[in-house]
């Protein structure tokens, strides 16, 4: 493999200041960037100049981590690339951003000559810029692989998302239309439904465990493990609030609170208490206010014993914490591990699902079954930390970025 990178060369590769060029493609939201930016911030730290695609919400924490924000062009709000029950949708979204940026993106690929391009595997652009200008692509992937259909990842993403593939079925005939240009315009391969969806590069980078990964111990080299990545970032936000002591329960369950108010009013209901000594104490991530009134109506009402806040310093609470309530995100859930703190997880779509299953499968959390026992689950929850494989939890949070690392810098010392 390192050879067939090494042979892959731009037609003129130039230097900015003495540095070589990587061009980072990234997904717009806060979970895929925060998978990734330890690892960017590594090769700026080796000498590679880092430009890192994305959009303005994240232009700080992006240059927090030693690269160089670049915005992406034409979209001009944050796409809903996130959302794993419409995935025939989200098939026909990245093809048209896909379409629609690949001219501004190659042009500025050419200005900028990169040595490589590394792209989050949802950014079908980013493989197209590769492909396009024949120089060595690395995709990130901060949701668990599926190479080919019929691998148990994919009927476990499956089961999140067939439930609604038929309401988007109407979906396929935009989708296809859109395909057919690219295929038209550019001749780029692989676009059906999973090669988008799962964009692989010469070199796939995995944003956790093969421990983690369905089947990880057949993915070949090709697939380099690095271990969870997010915790080690630097971490741009902050708490206005010193974290309680006592049994502190964490919850940040993304725009659950928004399609499910019973959750919300179940959390009040169970855990809230009025006295100076609770027996628990809630710090609960809000999210955007204005967006529902009776979301907000039920935030500004909080009992005493609960902090909420529409953003957090997440790895500060989680530090504290005796149980993380979460949806099941990648870098919540290997967060928490990281820090000690068993889950209880709700998950909402196919990704989230897949993860709560993993990790009750090795003990590291529970999958909420009925909210009118959330707190009788969430106790039983806390009790897994007793129980685990301490040895697993610590190999599951390890780093492993030394074999990747090691090839960037043959790689930027001109060796194979």
């Amino acid at each position: 493999m390192e050879n067939r990178i090494a042979g892959k060369k731009p037609t003129s590769e130039k230097k900015q200041n003495g540095k070589k060029t990587i061009v980072w493609y990234g997904i717009p939201a806060y979970g895929h960037t925060c998978s990734n930016l330890f690892l960017a911030d590594a090769l700026a730290k080796m000498g590679f100049r880092v430009l890192y695609y994305s959009m303005a919400p994240f232009r700080e924490m992006i240059e927090a981590n030693g690269c160089e924000y670049r915005a992406y062009p034409v979209l001009k709000k944050l796409p809903d690339l996130s959302d794993g029950k419409r995935i025939l949708k989200l098939y026909r979204l990245l093809l048209e951003y896909t379409r629609n940026m690949l001219p501004s993106l190659l042009q500025e690929a050419e200005r900028n000559t990169p040595c490589c391009v590394i792209f989050e595997s949802l950014a079908l652009w980013g493989r197209a810029v590769g492909f396009l200008r024949g120089i060595p692509s690395f995709s990130f992937y901060s949701i668990v692989a599926v190479r080919k259909v019929g691998e148990s990842a994919f009927f476990e993403y499956g089961m999140g998302f067939w439930a609604d593939f038929w309401r988007y079925i109407g979906e396929i005939p935009k989708a296809v239309s859109v395909r057919r240009q690219l295929k038209q315009n550019y001749g780029l391969p692989d676009l059906g439904l999973l090669p988008v969806l799962m964009n692989s590069g010469d070199y796939n980078l995995m944003g956790y465990t093969a421990h983690f990964q369905p089947d990880g111990k057949k993915f070949g080299k090709e697939y380099r493990f690095l271990g969870p990545l997010s915790a080690h970032r630097t971490v741009t936000e902050t708490n206005d609030f010193t974290c309680p002591g006592g049994t502190l329960i964490y919850v940040s369950l993304g725009t659950i609170f928004h399609e499910d108010k019973r959750l919300l009013e179940e959390l009040i209901k169970q855990f809230g208490e009025a006295g100076e000594e609770p027996i628990y104490k809630i710090v609960m991530v809000t999210g955007e206010e204005g967006k529902d009134e009776d979301k907000d109506a039920c935030v500004a009402s909080l009992p005493a014993n609960f902090i909420g806040r529409p953003f957090v310093n997440q790895l500060e609470i989680l530090k504290r914490a005796s149980l993380f309530i979460s949806a099941g995100g990648m870098n919540s859930i290997h967060e928490a591990l990281w820090c000690g703190v068993p889950c209880l997880l709700y998950p909402q779509q196919g990704e989230q699902l897949v993860n709560a299953r993993r990790f009750e499968q090795m003990g590291f959390g529970r999958i909420l079954k009925r909210i009118a026992r959330l707190r009788a689950e969430a106790e039983r929850a806390m009790q897994l930390r007793y129980t685990w494989d301490e040895t697993l939890r610590a190999e599951m949070t390890a780093v492993h970025m030394e074999d990747v690392l090691s090839l960037f810098r043959r790689w930027q010392e001109g060796q194979k």
